[in-house]
């Protein structure tokens, strides 16, 4: 085989290569990408998160806060009705990692929809939700 054929068969593996790999990486990438957060103390039982804190590419806020044993997700549904879940596994609790599209258990690989529901096992109960009530221009979470 010519040295150029080799060459030319080397470089079109590697374009091959590199287009499997992206089509791979990238829905990974994807779902790692940054989340909003927003700090917040709990007072009197509740947590006030500012309905500016959503912003268009996003539909969801992380509430945090040293006070909170563990973060809130505020969830922005398609109908603009608003619901929070505590990012505790429910098999362990142990903290979830959110993503876009989920939050997981990094522990033992339980997972849940944006609805709090159960996805993947060995967790078997759904996410804690708090009720929530929107008050001028604020999400007030009853944080019980």
């Amino acid at each position: 085989m010519n040295s150029e054929r080799r060459a030319f068969l080397k470089d079109t593996c590697k374009l091959c290569a590199s287009i499997v790999g992206i089509s791979i990486v990238l829905p990974a990438i994807e779902g790692c990408a940054p989340l909003n957060y927003y700090s917040a103390g709990v007072s009197n039982g509740k947590i006030n998160v500012p309905l500016a804190s959503f912003v268009e590419e996003t539909n969801m806020v992380i509430v945090k806060d040293k006070s909170l044993n563990y973060q809130v997700a505020v969830i922005k549904q398609k109908d603009n009705s608003f619901r929070a879940f505590e990012l505790k596994c429910t098999h362990q609790d142990n903290a979830l990692i959110a993503t876009k599209s989920s939050f997981v258990c990094s522990l033992h690989g339980s997972s849940y929809d944006l609805n709090g529901k159960v996805t993947n096992t060995p967790a078997s109960t759904n996410l804690k939700e708090f009720p929530i009530e929107v008050i001028n221009e604020t999400i007030q979470i009853q944080y019980l």
